[in-house]
């Protein structure tokens, strides 16, 4: 058996010398290319101990492969692979790991580079496909529900918070503002009591059969159907099959709150305190409201907000300016605990011009940013509410507090209908990309099983928030509390921008000022289009029959100005109904132009 590889050696050395420095480059090829695969999956699962993980790992490449090929072969076949890594520590200048043909150094912008980078935002198991499961008690939360302005007190009003329809109502008979709450479903036949009305004793009365329902306790009070008094009507009410759920509620800083848990094993004394805003309880505060529900999740929803460096590309040409983008820095104060984070942008926007910018996130629904200076305080407050998956109730506030009385007098006159309007529009900005982003995400994590750390790329500390939040959400929170057998998977995609910017639904109908304010324009301009068909017949008639000039140009003007403000306010209706597209961060199209033109004209 050694005869043969002697004799090749001898009769063809040349030959055999090719065939070994062959095998040598193949080997080389292996041995990195195992090497590169490890380092991938590596990062992927747990890029904390990429550090730790890579020597051992060139240590087993080296014994595979001939240090010298491994090192420092120039002309090493194609298939060798190159890698680099590196892993930072907080407070690193240089990258310590490095496998291939190269080292990497510190570059510019390194200290950019978040802890998240080593420090993964999430575990490497987590999930958000719905299967998460939490200690979190989501049902001990108290959520807002409503801006009183918007509230109309002669009807029941529903919502359905954490997958549970619910119906409020204003208790007439309460010496106190007082709203009762009860489960949106008559124990009868299960139609939503919310189709009913208030009678005179401050129940709610199902619309079906009559059916009464005290808003204190959930006990049944009036079957119309047995005939009174009798022990068969006696006996349905004490029942407990009679009665419905009733939950807690609040009024406080003008908005409606419901606690999701039965108000009967509920200890008032043991509620947990509404997360509320102290700023708006200063005189000198004045805030802007908005409210909408939106095809997206409460997590994608809160994300977003969080999301500083958005804003200048996102909104540009609305709140912002692309030209005015800057490196965000973010920074956690303190760890991340189940009542959320805070944190500080020091630099802050614009430069630095107003100062250091504050977030906090208080779990499960509440983001702030605060920032102040000499002349002014100014919030931005986000209520995420889930509703559904894949759905949940935008509370915006605004606050802002001004030294000068002056500001706040304006604030105070601009009607808020038409706030509402660029409000809405400033959130259509970027609703149409979270609503697929979530469905990718989605997708990632169901079919690729990668969770949202593993799925997104974020090596900056813009996205510090954000990687502190879905570990909150991985680690703490999990999914809202949906009620048990619901679908917990995100609804189809909605395929049309249309329907995605859809104002009407999301907004208006449930706004008592824009429905109102909507109500008014289109009276207005049924009475402007009369007074315009007057003025230009009494134009055309004064011209024919010589009057004066003036005259005949007047009515003229007159039913041109008519004219013009109906299609004004033709527009601001349309825009009540549905948002334009596409958003002002980048021109229309030739046919986007002329389709808006055209929806805006009534078309």
């Amino acid at each position: 058996t050694l005869s043969r590889p002697i004799l090749a050696s001898v009769l063809r050395p040349h030959f055999l010398t090719r065939r070994l420095r062959r095998l040598s480059q193949v080997s080389h090829s292996r041995a990195f290319a195992d090497v590169s695969v490890r380092m991938m999956s590596l990062t992927r699962a747990a890029p904390t101990s990429l550090a730790t993980a890579v020597p051992s790992l060139r240590q087993k490449s080296s014994r595979r492969a001939s240090p010298k090929n491994a090192v420092s072969r120039p002309g090493a076949k194609r298939g060798a692979s190159f890698v680099t890594a590196s892993a930072m520590t907080p407070g690193s200048t240089k990258s310590t790991c490095s496998v291939g043909l190269g080292v990497t150094t510190a570059r510019r912008g390194s200290h950019l580079v978040p802890t998240a980078v080593a420090e993964p935002p999430v575990s490497s198991t987590a999930s958000s496909s719905g299967d998460t499961k939490s200690e979190f008690d989501w049902h001990n939360q108290w959520y807002p529900v409503a801006f009183l302005a918007d509230l109309d007190d002669a009807s029941p009003l529903t919502f359905t918070l954490l997958g549970e329809p619910l119906v409020f109502w204003r208790d007439p008979t309460a010496k106190e503002l007082t709203y009762r709450c009860t489960a949106d479903r008559c124990p009868h036949r299960l139609v939503p009591l919310s189709e009913g009305r208030v009678n005179e004793k401050g129940e709610i009365e199902c619309g079906y059969h009559g059916w009464s329902f005290d808003g204190k306790d959930g006990k049944c009070t009036n079957i119309p159907q047995l005939p009174k008094p009798s022990t068969a009507l006696d006996t349905a009410l004490s029942s407990p099959r009679s009665c419905v759920t009733p939950y807690p509620t609040q009024v406080a800083q003008g908005m409606l709150w419901v606690l999701p848990i039965n108000a009967l094993k509920s200890d008032a004394a043991e509620r947990p305190a509404l997360p509320l805003i102290p700023e708006l309880d200063n005189p000198d505060c004045v805030v802007q409201d908005i409210f909408r529900d939106l095809p997206m999740d409460y997590a994608t929803l809160l994300e977003n907000v969080m999301d500083v460096s958005h804003v200048p590309f996102t909104h540009h040409n609305s709140v912002g300016k692309r030209e005015n983008a800057t490196p965000v820095v973010l920074e956690m104060e303190g760890p991340l605990t189940k009542n959320g984070f805070v944190g500080i942008w020091k630099e802050g926007p614009r430069n630095g011009k107003y100062g250091s910018q504050f977030t906090e996130f208080k779990a499960p629904s509440l983001m702030r940013h605060t920032l102040k200076t000499k002349e002014f305080t100014t919030l931005t407050v986000v209520y995420a509410v889930p509703t559904t998956p894949g759905r949940c109730r935008l509370m915006a506030r605004f606050p802002f507090i001004f030294g000068s009385p002056i500001p706040r007098t304006i604030f105070k006159i601009v009607p808020r209908w038409w706030s509402h309007l660029s409000q809405n529009a400033i959130l259509e900005d970027d609703q149409i990309f979270l609503h697929k982003q979530e469905r990718v995400i989605e997708l990632q994590s169901s079919v690729h099983k990668l969770s949202y750390a593993q799925a997104c790329y974020m090596p900056t500390k813009a996205d510090t928030y954000v990687g502190a939040f879905r570990k909150w959400v991985a680690d703490i929170g999990g999914d809202p509390a949906w009620p048990k057998g619901m679908v917990q998977a995100l609804p189809p995609a909605t395929t049309t921008n249309s329907a995605l910017l859809d104002r009407f639904h999301a907004h208006t109908k449930n706004c008592k000022s824009c429905s109102v304010a909507m109500g008014n324009l289109v009276k207005i301009r049924k009475v402007l289009r009369v007074v315009s068909l007057i003025a230009l017949v009494a134009a055309a008639a004064a011209f024919a029959r010589s009057v004066s000039p003036k005259i005949s140009m007047g009515l003229a003007v007159l039913a041109a100005a008519t004219a013009l403000a109906r299609e004004v306010m033709g527009g601001w209706v349309q825009k009540m109904k549905v948002g334009p597209y596409p958003p002002p961060r980048r021109p229309p199209s030739m046919m986007e132009s002329a389709l808006e033109s055209a929806r805006l004209g009534g078309a």
